[in-house]
């Protein structure tokens, strides 16, 4: 990816850290709060593909991070692997914004929201916070996945022509061609 693509990536991971403290914080249901990290990975990957979809995981995961008391790297490495799976799906056409039917990008998305906190809290007992596997794990992947739904369309469309770096699609959105 080329400078101004990573450069991107950051401005969009601040932006959503800024959105997390600011509005996603303060919205909170039995004590727990939507974590829009997972929003970015999602989005870069449904319009960019899954090289794309890790660095905007890699990336957001580590601003996250920078502002959350857990291991440093937890949130990257949970985004890269939501950033790579729905990248490939990315990298078929499935979701793109052009090409299919407007509930596919919001239910890959919910399904993202739904999957990365349970890898994420599988990572974080591993390496040996086992509290992270608490009763509120299922609300917290309930409102993340509302949250990626909600937002996944609207985040694609503002950087999705900003961080394709594939000479292979015909356009900003459309699916690469000859794919895996």
């Amino acid at each position: 990816m080329s400078p101004s693509r990573w450069a991107w990536l950051v401005i969009a991971g601040l932006a959503i850290v800024v959105v997390q403290l600011t509005i996603a914080d303060e919205l909170s249901i039995g004590g727990v709060h939507a974590e829009l990290v997972w929003v970015l990975p999602a989005a870069v990957g449904l319009a960019a593909g899954s090289k794309a979809g890790m660095a905007a995981g890699l990336v957001g995961g580590a601003v996250a991070d920078l502002f959350v008391p857990t291991p440093f790297g937890l949130s990257a490495i949970a985004g890269v692997v939501v950033g790579y799976l729905v990248g490939r799906l990315g990298e078929e056409g499935i979701g793109d914004l052009g090409g299919s039917a407007f509930w596919v990008a919001p239910s890959i998305a919910f399904g993202a929201g739904l999957l990365a906190p349970v890898f994420y809290a599988l990572c974080g007992a591993v390496i040996g916070h086992a509290s992270y596997l608490s009763a509120t794990l299922g609300i917290v992947c309930g409102l993340d996945a509302v949250a990626c739904a909600l937002l996944v369309r609207p985040v694609m469309r503002v950087l999705g022509p900003h961080v394709v770096d594939d000479s292979t699609r015909a356009g900003p959105l459309e699916p690469v061609r000859g794919a895996l």
